[in-house]
């Protein structure tokens, strides 16, 4: 059976509500329980969280995939907070002589569903984001985080751009398709 973690992180700021990273947990639950997949999830935006059982379900997973918005280019808070709780010398890395070799975390792939106010246009242009071609160069350190753990498979990103502003009926079935596409029965 396969054995996947969602590590959702999206919660209200500004005029966002944070609903849409959470239906986007919704579909990938619906979405992969029906392809066999095991699922827990991991609600970073809750206070009430038990390390200890944050950390057996991040050991358990073979897949982890994170839902969050972008937050000034990186994680949102929550999610820095529980990676910096569970992630635990020992358990879930050793140091090693090689820099970032010495990652105990089974799992052997991860994914990112982001959200994020910026058009997918934006990438690459402008003084802000000009050295940013692809969405997975403002998601770097989720990304080298999980590399830094050894899972370094990376699912390709989604990434439901121009949230707040624009139109997001097209979300859900691009989202399914790439759901579809990346994960088998």
């Amino acid at each position: 059976m396969k054995k996947t973690l969602l590590v959702t992180a999206g919660y209200s700021i500004f005029d966002a509500k944070g609903q849409l990273n959470g239906f986007l947990a919704y579909l990938t639950e619906k979405n992969l329980s029906k392809k066999g997949h095991k699922i827990k999830i991991s609600d970073v935006t809750k206070d009430t969280l038990n390390m200890d059982r944050e950390l057996e379900k991040l050991l358990w997973a073979d897949t982890i995939i994170y839902i969050m918005p972008i937050m000034w280019f990186n994680m949102p808070a929550p999610l820095v907070k529980w990676l910096d709780q569970v992630l635990l010398y020992e358990k879930t890395f050793v140091i090693t002589e090689e820099y970032g070799e010495g990652g105990r975390v089974p799992a052997n792939n991860f994914m990112i569903a982001t959200t994020s106010n910026l058009k997918k246009s934006d990438l690459g242009q402008g003084v802000v984001l000009k050295n940013a071609q692809h969405i997975d160069d403002v998601l770097q350190p989720l990304i080298m985080t999980n590399n830094y753990l050894s899972i370094r498979n990376q699912i390709p990103t989604f990434h439901a751009d121009n949230v707040i502003a624009g139109d997001t009926s097209w979300i859900k079935s691009a989202y399914e398709e790439h759901l579809n596409q990346h994960f088998k029965k």
